[in-house]
């Protein structure tokens, strides 16, 4: 996984943002950490609804609810891994609202 932490006494410099000091880094990290911990419970919570519906397909009920959580679960897979590569900011807090939303939405009856 990349770590985006800063290395200690380190500055790091963006192209187009210049200079980021250590706390700018580390607020940077934090929001990253959050959206990796909201995408792995969205994908946790798919992989538990995919595999109580692949016992319902066993006993004969249609396919499309699953396929539909297979293809949502695939998405926030590919999202995690951006985040693991290494998004920008604007990208880490964007997944970061997203999942955190969809897992509030989808544990809302739980």
């Amino acid at each position: 996984m990349h770590d985006p932490r800063p290395e200690e006494g380190r500055t790091e410099y963006s192209g187009t943002a210049g200079a980021v000091g250590p706390q700018e880094q580390a607020d940077r990290w934090q929001q990253a950490e959050q959206a990796e911990r909201a995408v792995r419970a969205v994908v946790a919570w798919y992989s538990s609804g995919i595999r109580d519906l692949r016992c319902a397909v066993r006993e004969g009920a249609g396919t499309a609810d699953l396929d539909v959580l297979l293809d949502a679960r695939q998405q926030a897979m590919a999202d995690l891994q951006s985040l693991e590569d290494g998004v920008g900011a604007d990208e880490a807090a964007r997944l970061a609202a997203h999942y955190t939303a969809a897992l509030r939405e989808l544990t809302a009856g739980n």
